[in-house]
């Protein structure tokens, strides 16, 4: 045994050397030898006191932590989560007031426009009227003028005349005769001439103040113009952010709008006026302002056609992105062509457009499935629906209720897929629901 343990003290001591404490005292001195095998057996019993130590805390911590505190926590994390949905709740009413805010501004602005457009066409209409009336007066003007230049040529013959007769005239009867009738066509040409002159006054007068008030009028459709332009100008703007978030073409849009449809109706239709008694650079400026409005009411027909509105109204999360995912069912990677809005069941579904169903039915993993075409090529989709509330080949016009939310075909959970499909390629609809945003 002291053999064994000699052996083994030797092999520790290359790994851990021997050790002596030395213990004085007034008296004597003390000297304790710690061996290897010493100090071994004595740090493992020190580890294993501390990690007695350790699974005692263990214990008490895991008895601390019972039944009663785990439900405690999991009702803490449901309040915070719940406050959470509050809060995005918030926000998203939030944002929906201030859309719905801005849309009626932006119908504002609209309407200002359309009656600023009436009154612009009103006024130019009235110069068309007053420049023709300036015309016919410069016309008889101009006969005024022509007739007291008769009047005095007929004066100037008279006079010729009466000098003749005076030389020819011997006897007195014949002279009182011939003064009779010159004194008779010199009274009425007199009568003529003022005549002639007070209508040229009347006229030069009348010319001045048309005059005026075509300077007056020309003025003010000026300041029309100007205000007119800036509303155009500043009304593109929500139009374009709305359209550009989608990535459509805007001139593509502008020409199958103008294409398809007629304007008949609509506050600002197509206008054809007249602007041949305007200047050059007026008629410049009301062209160019006639094609921004058409092209305005052009864009705004066509954002009125784009599903850019929420499919969704009540509280919902967003629970799956567009593209590819780790399929939910264990199918592995898979593409995702749509986004997922979780929300109890039997939420409301609404479209987002107006459009035709081309399809109301239950579809192997969308379950029951409304899809509806619009125009421009667009197509969506809304899956999962726990109930249809539309027919194949029904008129549907925006926010309109085409179903209730639900977790049909293949599917984990209460939730609607939502797809946005331009000339049948699926498209991320995040560009379309940010745009919604603005609309």
């Amino acid at each position: 045994m002291g053999a064994l343990r000699r052996r083994l003290n030797g092999g520790l001591a290359r790994i851990i050397p021997e050790k002596h404490l030395l213990i004085q005292t007034p008296r004597s001195t003390r000297s304790l030898r710690f061996t290897p095998l010493v100090q071994l057996m004595s740090g493992t019993a020190f580890a294993g006191v501390v990690g007695w130590v350790a699974v005692l805390s263990a214990t008490l911590a895991i008895e601390a932590v019972g039944p009663d505190h785990r439900l405690s926590s999991a009702a803490v994390l449901q309040s915070a989560y719940q406050e959470r949905l509050e809060d995005v709740a918030a926000e998203r009413d939030q944002r929906a007031a201030e859309a719905r805010s801005a849309q009626e501004r932006f119908q504002v602005a609209m309407e200002q426009i359309s009656r600023q457009q009436s009154a612009i066409l009103t006024s130019v209409e009235e110069r068309r009227e007053l420049s023709t009336a300036l015309d016919l007066m410069r016309a008889r003007l101009a006969d005024a003028v022509a007739e007291r230049d008769a009047v005095s040529q007929a004066n100037e013959r008279l006079v010729n005349e009466v000098s003749a007769s005076l030389g020819r005239e011997a006897d007195g009867a014949g002279l009182t005769d011939t003064l009779g009738t010159v004194s008779q066509a010199l009274s009425e040409a007199v009568v003529a001439r003022d005549r002639a002159t007070a209508d040229r006054a009347a006229l030069s007068q009348q010319l001045a103040d048309l005059e005026l008030k075509a300077r007056v009028d020309g003025q003010r459709q000026d300041e029309m113009i100007d205000e007119l332009s800036q509303a155009v100008a500043m009304s593109f703007g929500p139009l374009e952010k709305i359209i550009g978030k989608t990535d459509l073409d805007v001139d593509g849009l502008i020409a199958t709008v103008r294409s398809n449809y007629s304007g008949v109706g609509g506050p600002l239709g197509d206008v054809s006026v007249s602007t041949r008694s305007i200047d050059g650079a007026e008629n410049s400026r009301l062209d160019q302002l006639m094609l921004d409005i058409d092209r305005m009411n052009l864009m705004r027909v066509a954002v009125e056609k784009l599903p850019v509105t929420m499919p969704v109204l009540d509280t919902f999360r967003f629970s799956s992105p567009f593209g590819y995912r780790h399929d939910p069912k264990g199918a592995g990677r898979r593409m995702h062509a749509g986004v997922d809005m979780a929300g109890p069941r039997g939420t409301p579904i609404y479209a987002t457009a107006d459009g035709v169903v081309i399809t109301a039915g239950r579809e192997s993993g969308y379950g029951n499935v409304v899809k509806i075409r619009h125009d421009f090529g667009l197509e969506t989709v809304y899956g999962h629906l726990s109930r249809i509330r539309v027919k194949v080949g029904q008129q549907i016009s925006r926010n309109m209720q085409i179903g209730d939310m639900g977790s049909t075909g293949r599917s984990t959970g209460s939730h609607l897929h939502y797809e946005v499909r331009v000339n049948d390629q699926p498209v991320n609809p995040m560009t379309y629901l940010e745009a919604a945003k603005d609309f």
